[in-house]
């Protein structure tokens, strides 16, 4: 028995949700500033170089491995095709096997997005302390 499943039907399963989308945001705001690579340039319609490309890689990697979302619900948040996003996912756990400090450093990484998830004003910035004169 063969089951078809339309495409209207297979779009809407894939469609992001806000909450989806917020979460999203969050792992690229969080990896941008790890990295040093721009928001923007995660969306870049170009590789715009290796570093940036691996840092959107990362990205792409953590969004489908932590926030349980399919490689295609992947792409299309980032603009890309769902075999990109494979790759992606591939390259970062090829990464991770060789252990060592990069592993170390995505394990933080990961970390520091659970908590923000749970707690969504820890990764805003506060302002330095200022010397308070006394009134």
């Amino acid at each position: 028995m063969t089951v078809w499943i339309s495409t209207a039907a297979r779009l809407e399963r894939n469609r992001l949700s806000a909450a989806q989308r917020q979460d999203c945001k969050l792992v690229v705001r969080t990896v941008s500033g790890e990295t040093g690579v721009r928001y923007c340039d995660f969306f870049a319609p170009s590789r715009l170089g290796l570093h940036t490309a691996a840092a959107r890689q990362l990205a792409m990697y953590l969004c489908h491995v932590l926030l349980g979302m399919t490689l295609t619900q992947v792409g299309q948040f980032f603009g890309r095709d769902r075999t990109t996003v494979a790759y992606a996912c591939a390259h970062v756990e090829d990464m991770r096997d060789d252990g060592g400090d990069y592993d170390r450093r995505l394990v933080a990484l990961e970390e520091r997005i659970e908590t923000a998830r749970r707690q969504p004003c820890v990764l805003e910035v506060t302002p330095p302390e200022t010397a308070h004169a006394s009134v």
